[in-house]
């Protein structure tokens, strides 16, 4: 089969290889210039920092397989275990999904539009050109999906799923700064902040770069602020935890971070259409975490690309 799929993230690299391995043609199309949707590393000039995904942890059986290899293969590492490991990716994790994505065929820089069917094919509009599929899998946040999907029924249920933002600060420093003893704090900071990670002492950075996550309440108010107010407050924020002086700072904005609430399927198919949604929203029903993250974007991505073989 000839199989499209709208969103490089985690989900839908995951799918990608699943579903080319059984031999089926896939391509994924991405509007961003780079694959790994919030597996996202940012340079800097010498040093980089991860603004997405902080870290990852395992719990199913099938990941804790795959990671094993890509500690063999020298792309993850554990950072710390406190209790249990939690893994990084070497050079950032958007290494890690470009290592994942490797011998795929991804059109990047191109937005999807519009999604309609004809005859028994699903056609996909962007904005670079037409494209038809056998079968289509959305993985990019469901308001997006919608958009995508205007014209075709979808559960009442999944479309009150909503979704909270945060903003990400990014901060260099000329001299070295510790930020706990494993280069995360994220108990005991003041009213706003998240986590605070030094990307040198989690083994990403050759320099000294430090992303501050704010937390979802602090991100909505501030949402629609000017970006220099915003970056200014985090910056004042981030002197409750280290006073060295700041070189260069930049912001980045997720606005479609973290599910509120989540779809107890790994996955969603229109009815009478060859159409899937997946992603780190739906978690399986047994999942005891209840919560998106690293690892639900993993087994998403395995369980529709099953579905869809």
């Amino acid at each position: 089969m000839n199989i499209g799929i709208i969103g490089a993230g985690l989900s839908g690299i995951v799918a990608a290889r699943e579903l080319t391995r059984h031999g089926h043609t896939v391509e994924l199309i991405e509007k961003s210039r780079s694959v790994g949707g919030r597996l996202a590393t940012r340079r800097i000039r010498d040093g980089k920092a991860d603004h997405g995904a902080v870290y990852f942890t395992v719990r199913g059986e099938e990941l804790k397989q795959e990671v094993a290899d890509w500690q063999t293969k020298g792309w993850v590492n554990v950072w710390y275990a406190d209790p249990y490991p939690r893994y990084v990716a070497v050079d950032g994790m958007n290494a890690l999904a470009k290592r994942l994505s490797d011998g795929l065929t991804v059109h990047l820089n191109e937005r999807a539009e519009a999604v309609t069917m004809m005859d028994e094919a699903v056609i996909v509009r962007t904005d670079v050109t037409t494209r038809p599929y056998d079968r289509l899998l959305i993985t990019s946040p469901l308001p997006q999906t919608f958009d995508l999907l205007a014209d075709f029924p979808i559960d009442t249920t999944l479309h009150g799923l909503t979704y909270a933002p945060t903003f990400v600060g990014l901060f260099e420093f000329g001299n070295e700064v510790t930020i706990g003893p494993d280069g995360i704090l994220d108990t005991g900071l003041a009213s706003g902040l998240l986590k605070v990670i030094n990307n040198r002492q989690k083994g990403v950075s050759a320099t000294e770069l430090v992303s501050v996550y704010m937390d979802e309440s602090w991100s909505e108010e501030w949402y629609d602020r000017p970006e220099d107010e915003t970056l200014h407050e985090i910056e004042r924020l981030l002197q409750t935890v280290t006073a060295s002086v700041i070189q260069s700072s930049q912001l980045k904005r997720w606005r479609y971070a973290q599910a509120t609430d989540v779809w107890n399927e790994p996955y969603y198919r229109l009815r009478d259409e060859p159409i899937f949604l997946a992603g780190d929203v739906f978690l399986e029903p047994d999942d005891a975490s209840g919560r998106t993250r690293f690892e639900s974007a993993y087994v998403s991505g395995l369980r529709v690309a099953e579905a869809m073989r």
